[in-house]
């Protein structure tokens, strides 16, 4: 047989086997998008300093889903949103016999600050004029993660365990791609824990706490301190009314100077008028306890200044199909901690989902 014959006939059956692949990987998988389209008419800010602003964005989720032979699942998920259409919140997980495990980036929160009432979203985490100071979460960081099976444990418990192994890791990284540690004095890594059950039909209780490990440089008083973030959350729902409360504390690491830490309380209550109207309230308030640092060879406590945030956010919304109105008010008092600087945020939205 010729040559150009053998290569040809090579040709062929390299072409088949990819043929084979292909069809064996569309077989195996599923591949789905979801999203929707956001945009709103924005007004407020500080009284010397308001605007408007209109804004249109969109969140696109890419999944894709299978199984193995053995029976455990996969699932990848890619989204584009925001201003720009960079790639951003991917996960991978595998499904086991065992539990989940997952590699994250820029997803898998495990922080529950947030009450989950409202008619928009819940209060500060809808939309605020001010930074909230809430605690550390997994998924601002590349992150890998362990899920206990749903139902092996009693009352609907589950537990969830999350990883960052390099707090500089704050970039969606491609597989492959490195980031040197940068943060040595606050912390290399940041480990999280979130508990969670279902003790009683109607109510969820919820809790996480997060520790930075690995911090390089002198410890104790104005020298470095390892951060730690809690939080403990109730939701009970009856009916057309959701109720939820939620208490936390976060101490942010430090290198060196001012130690600072935050105590947080929110409550919230939901009412769904009928099947296409749903009306909210939440209060969020955030304590910022600061105290200068102390010399390790001196004495006293340094001075300690308290300055509390407080918002509170009225909301709206008219669903019908897939389309949602709504309208968000947001009052907060000391905003940015700062004493007596007030701030207000409007936010008329028009949200259509595919």
């Amino acid at each position: 047989m010729a040559a150009s014959s053998k290569r040809s006939c090579s040709s062929i059956l390299v072409g088949v086997f990819f043929a084979s692949l292909l069809s064996t990987s569309i077989q195996a998988g599923e591949l789905a998008v979801t999203g929707g389209a956001n945009a709103t008419i924005t007004s407020g800010g500080a009284d010397q300093a308001s605007g408007k602003a209109v804004g249109v964005s969109n969140e696109l989720a890419f999944s894709a889903s299978g199984e193995l032979d053995n029976g455990w699942t996969w699932n990848y998920t890619t989204e584009l949103d925001g201003t720009s259409t960079a790639t951003d919140d991917v996960a991978l997980t595998i499904g086991t016999g065992y539990g989940t495990v997952g590699f994250f980036s820029h997803e898998g929160g495990l922080r529950t600050n947030v009450i989950g009432v409202g008619a928009l979203g819940a209060g500060q985490d809808y939309k605020s004029p001010m930074t909230f100071e809430v605690g550390y979460n997994v998924d601002g960081y590349g992150n890998v993660q362990y899920h206990t099976p749903a139902g092996m444990l009693p009352f609907g418990a589950q537990v969830k365990v999350g990883y960052v192994p390099n707090l500089a890791n704050t970039s969606v990284l491609s597989a492959k791609e490195f980031v040197a540690n940068t943060n040595q004095n606050v912390g290399r890594n940041l480990t999280q824990y979130q508990v969670s059950v279902i003790p009683v039909e109607g109510l969820s209780l919820k809790g996480d706490v997060a520790t930075t490990g690995g911090a390089t440089g002198t410890s104790g008083a104005g020298g470095r301190e390892q951060g730690v973030s809690a939080n403990i959350q109730a939701l009970y729902s009856m009916g057309p009314i959701s109720i939820g409360y939620m208490e936390g504390g976060y101490q942010p690491a430090v290198g060196s100077g001012e130690i600072t830490y935050y105590e947080n309380k929110s409550y919230g209550i939901s009412f769904a008028v009928n099947d296409s109207v749903v009306v909210s309230y939440n209060y969020d308030e955030s304590a910022k306890n600061a105290r200068t640092a102390v010399a390790d060879a001196g004495t006293g406590k340094g001075t300690k200044t308290v300055k509390t945030a407080e918002q509170d956010t009225y909301q709206i919304a008219y669903t019908m199909g897939g389309m949602t109105v709504g309208y968000s008010m947001a009052e907060v008092s000391n905003s940015d901690y700062r004493t007596g600087h007030n701030e207000t945020l409007n936010i008329l939205s028009l949200a259509m989902s595919f």
